[in-house]
């Protein structure tokens, strides 16, 4: 009763600010709205649901669907939606495409700007105060291992500065990160990469899978 009443009174707070209505929805509803109308909308769910126990041939997404409406979550009222670039990550395509890019980001939910529509994502407020190319590599979910994988598996040459976003909750991720085997490899031999970059229509398909057959992911 207690999550209800408080709801009822974000939600008055949010319509005299703004002037709008509260999104009350769950997620898996929103998906199911969006998707009578874009059937290839996707939702955002971190690494961490593509962990295995027992298979070191595992394929582990670090990033999310390509070229993409992805639904991310609500805390402000509204549902936090962009369009993914052509690896999953929360970006203009055209960053991948800068000739020098001045600010590599890195983190998780808190860089990915989850809950927060662009431009108003960390990313692109440092590309507006800045006016320099800013690539945003963050993700939900990752803690510091998944981190430095994503960094051995993105990193462009062509990057000037990285800036790390830690958390406290980072080092709670990563107790789980070090027990996967295909993550683990990232620790135990300097050469291993996935070679996610050439393996995007893959991903997408896994991701996609997941989606669908465990919608229990985003029903909240």
């Amino acid at each position: 009763a207690s999550n209800k009443w408080n709801l009822k009174k974000v939600s008055k707070i949010y319509k005299k600010n703004t002037g709008l209505e509260y999104d009350k929805r769950k997620r898996i509803e929103i998906y199911n709205d969006i998707k009578k109308n874009d059937p290839e909308v996707v939702v955002s769910i971190g690494s961490s649901h593509f962990f295995s126990n027992n298979n070191p041939n595992n394929l582990v997404p670090l990033s999310g669907v390509s070229n993409s409406q992805t639904i991310q979550c609500n805390e402000n009222g509204y549902y936090a939606i962009y369009k993914s670039d052509r690896y999953g990550f929360k970006n203009p395509d055209y960053e991948w495409d800068s000739k020098e890019i001045e600010y590599l980001l890195i983190g998780d939910s808190y860089t990915h700007g989850s809950c927060v529509n662009m431009p108003n994502d960390i990313g692109s407020v440092l590309r507006t105060l800045t006016g320099k190319s800013v690539l945003n590599l963050g993700y939900g979910g990752a803690g510091t291992l998944i981190e430095y994988a994503t960094l051995r598996e993105y990193l462009p040459e062509n990057v000037k500065n990285i800036i790390l976003f830690f958390y406290e909750n980072d080092t709670r991720n990563l107790s789980t990160e070090v027990n996967d085997p295909t993550i683990q490899k990232y620790l135990n031999d300097k050469n291993f990469k996935q070679n996610l970059v050439d393996k995007q229509e893959l991903i997408d398909k896994k991701i996609r899978s997941k989606i669908e057959n465990e919608k229990k992911y985003f029903s909240v």
